[in-house]
């Protein structure tokens, strides 16, 4: 799906007429701290290289090349891919809309869904607060909301809402270095964007899923600060200059679910997706297809709601 998605990204902002969507690719770089961490990594690389993803080990001198503003006097190699990037969030929406707009397609804002009215197993109607709209197909692509739209049409979703937080800083000379995951120490996720602010954030262990809340945290920015801090020291003195929350949709595997389910004839899913902007395109790619009823670009089996019941769930090949 990953590289699905890339594909795509190299060719939306053309295709859509949007124009540029700031894509960035310096690479995709998790730093190692022990012996241990390298031989995780060197299983992850293995695993990547085997489905065509073009990552690599690196030495610290090598990390450093990758990711100038970083400080490796305690990482002792790291794994990096040179195909990824980071796009605007913002932009990528808004080429998708214009693109489908374009090309037909009715976007109703400020319009909230009270309903999904389902006749003999089969969706008939979404209910919304300005009216009812006949149809006899709705994808679920709501997020933090899934669950509560699956209720209306009697599905039951396996997806929490789980809250994470990023800053973001003043803008500084642009570097074009690697977004940095330092997932196996600190936790924190480091990334420069093109116009030059610092933008991070870190995996709070404690944080409590099933709760929607948008209100930033003072220990959350103050931990995160320290971490970072102690990965990239020249940032000490920056300015902060935004501090915002979000909501992940997280379901038991940390995977997506996508495509029918069997309860609703005509209820499509699209949840679960903790890295929703990494895949959206194949997310898009795979339900046009289910809904015009031709054969999928990639296999649905993975992804079906149905693995749940069944206790087949999507697990990370390279924790194995």
């Amino acid at each position: 799906m990953g590289l699905l998605s890339v594909e795509e990204f190299d060719v939306l902002g053309e295709e859509s007429g949007y124009g540029d969507l700031e894509i960035s690719k310096h690479g995709y770089l998790l730093p190692a701290y022990s012996e241990d961490d390298m031989k995780f990594l060197q299983k992850s690389v293995d695993v990547q290289r085997s489905l065509g993803i073009p990552t690599s080990m690196l030495t610290p001198e090598e990390v450093k090349e990758v990711a100038p503003y970083l400080d490796v006097s305690e990482i002792i190699g790291g794994a990096h891919c040179k195909g990824d990037g980071v796009i605007n969030p913002m932009k990528m929406a808004l080429a998708f809309k214009k693109g489908a707009q374009d090309r037909g397609v009715e976007f109703n804002n400020y319009t909230t869904v009270t309903d999904i009215r389902v006749q003999n197993g089969k969706v008939a109607g979404v209910v919304t607060d300005r009216g009812e709209i006949a149809t006899n197909c709705v994808v679920n692509a709501a997020g933090m909301n899934a669950k509560k739209i699956g209720r209306m049409a009697g599905v039951t979703i396996p997806v929490e809402p789980e809250k994470h937080q990023i800053i973001i800083t003043e803008p500084l000379e642009y570097m074009g270095g690697a977004f940095v995951y330092s997932s196996l120490k600190y936790e924190t996720y480091i990334g420069q964007v093109v116009h030059g602010g610092f933008l991070m954030g870190w995996s709070d262990p404690n944080v409590e899923t099933g709760i929607v809340d948008f209100e930033p945290e003072w220990r959350v920015l103050e931990e995160l600060c320290r971490r970072v801090v102690k990965q990239v020291p020249a940032l000490k003195n920056v300015r902060v200059v935004r501090h915002w929350a979000g909501q992940y949709d997280v379901c038991p595997d940390r995977s997506v679910i996508l495509g029918p389910v069997r309860e609703v004839d005509g209820f499509l899913c699209a949840s679960g997706c903790t890295k929703v902007t990494m895949f959206a395109p194949a997310i898009g790619i795979l339900l046009s297809e289910i809904v015009a009823g031709v054969d999928t670009t990639l296999p649905m089996e993975p992804y079906l709601i149905d693995r749940f019941p069944k206790g087949e769930l999507v697990m990370d090949p390279a924790l194995l």
